[in-house]
């Protein structure tokens, strides 16, 4: 996915974001000041303006997500051997959106799984954290999947190469 296809899907909730923190320090020196009668309407905007935010963030996750994943689980193959092999992308997903997606999704390959009686084999590109931004800040993203994996699902998992994970699951 190109930058700026992530950038633009996330403008949207940025600007609830700016208006958000522009409402708030307004309500704030209002406050200050002794209006508390215009710091309360001046708050109650920006808590508008955050939950914008917030269903704009939701709207960008699920159109990232499909963008990386358009072929859904179930319909993803095997190798023709009865080993059965599916691929999650979270690239371009917040942490606590990917964590949120990879519960989901994980639950749904489990109950697969079961049900064909096979393991599948999950691969969860996490990326390498080439795009975060401030260089010398190391990727968040990969190190909460695999916190995710290890304490929450009980998962091992192995990388077979930097960025991409990999788990089995029955």
């Amino acid at each position: 996915m190109a930058a700026n296809l992530y950038s633009d899907l996330r403008e949207e909730a940025r600007d609830h974001a700016r208006l958000r923190n522009a409402y708030f320090e307004q309500a704030r020196q209002a406050y200050l000041v002794g209006n508390k009668a215009l710091a309360k309407e001046l708050s109650v905007k920006g808590q508008l303006h955050n939950m914008h935010m917030k269903a704009a963030h939701g709207k960008a996750h699920e159109s990232i997500y499909r963008q990386r994943n358009p072929v859904p689980l179930e319909m993803q193959g095997g190798d023709g051997r009865g080993q059965q092999e599916r691929m999650i992308d979270l690239h371009g997903l917040h942490v606590s959106e990917a964590v949120h997606v990879l519960k989901h999704e994980l639950a749904v390959l489990r109950s697969a799984a079961r049900a064909a009686e096979q393991r599948l084999q999950v691969y969860i590109c996490v990326g390498t954290g080439h795009h975060t931004r401030g260089s010398r800040t190391p990727a968040r993203l990969p190190v909460a999947v695999q916190r995710y994996l290890l304490e929450e699902e009980g998962l091992d998992f192995s990388e077979p190469q930097p960025g991409l994970l990999r788990v089995v699951v029955y």
